[in-house]
């Protein structure tokens, strides 16, 4: 034994075999009380350890460089194009790696890519940006500097799946980041959610109006301007019991009538309450919890309680 060791700590392993009694002689403590047995690994399990243990010292550095030459090379064909967006979008949901990404000049692929003539590479860019955005001001910041804010609003009006990843995509880069959300307001960016939400696509609607009720939450004074801008007629068009969107519609709406105006406007529509009382009845009758109750209770309130005409903020 050298020098040093001790004896009642296992043997560091020096090849496969010994790796695997390694990791069973610290973990026995955790084993049912019975004596651990040892037998020769066969070639076709050694094979497979081998290659599962490579798989768990990938260079994460050059996978990227790898994906973003394949991405630069006008050769690359579209399926090709769009594994390398799906790797490279594996690896920086890691917010480490999504700052690293940008450092070794990742982010020279994202333009190209968002102006790719493939609509299926245009989305997994957009899902890119998503990765890189989510709640990482490194990543906004640079993001910013990129100038791709009006590219994203273009791209709202693209065909509906790149439409969806393209409010998703503006949606991480401003939620709580302020100077991407003041640049996006500047280039008309408020008004172009609102015309998403006379969108005839489901998703399109509902991650535009996730995005206004964040960004009302996060500044009082955009609240304000989507409700200038009728934002409030267009999701009152969601409250049916048979709309999808419902729950989201309600959501939006017990934001927005936090204030005066909101609630002015949402009682202009004449049937609210009584769609109001048939959700919280039928939520009632239920076996378990609705989600729509909770929110068209609280939007009751604030629309049709003592303080009629809400109150001021």
């Amino acid at each position: 034994m050298a020098s040093g060791e001790n004896p009642d700590q296992p043997r560091q392993p020096r090849n496969l075999q010994g790796l695997l009694k390694f990791a069973m002689e610290a973990t026995k403590s955790e084993d049912a009380p019975n004596a651990a047995q040892f037998q020769p690994l066969d070639d076709e399990r050694r094979r497979f350890l081998e290659e599962a243990l490579k798989s768990l010292t990938v260079d994460v550095v050059q996978e990227l460089e790898k994906s973003m030459n394949v991405l630069l090379n006008n050769e690359s064909d579209e399926n090709a194009k769009i594994d390398a967006l799906e790797t490279v979008t594996d690896f920086v949901e890691d917010i480490d790696t999504a700052n690293d990404f940008f450092k070794v000049g990742g982010f020279v692929i994202i333009k190209p890519g968002l102006e790719s003539s493939s609509a299926e590479v245009r989305s997994r860019t957009l899902r890119l940006i998503v990765a890189l955005a989510q709640c990482n001001p490194f990543c906004q910041q640079h993001l910013l500097e990129l100038n791709i804010l009006p590219k994203l609003i273009e791209l709202l009006a693209d065909e509906v799946t790149v439409a969806q990843d393209a409010v998703s995509a503006a949606s991480a880069m401003v939620r709580q980041y302020e100077p991407c959300a003041k640049a996006f307001i500047e280039i008309g960016g408020l008004e172009c959610i609102v015309k998403c939400l006379q969108s005839d696509n489901e998703k399109v609607c509902i991650r535009s109006s996730f995005l206004m009720v964040s960004l009302s939450k996060e500044y009082a004074p955009v609240m304000d301007k989507f409700i200038k801008l009728n934002a409030i007629e267009c999701v009152l068009a969601w409250i049916e019991l048979s709309d999808r969107k419902l729950e989201m519609g309600l959501s939006a709406l017990s934001t927005l009538a936090e204030c005066k105006e909101g609630v002015q406007r949402c009682r202009t529509d004449s049937t609210l309450k009584e769609k109001l009382d048939m959700i919280i009845e039928l939520g009632q009758g239920k076996d378990r919890f609705w989600a729509p109750t909770d929110v068209a209770q609280t939007l009751l309130k604030l629309c049709y309680s003592g303080e009629q005409d809400g109150a001021d903020r």
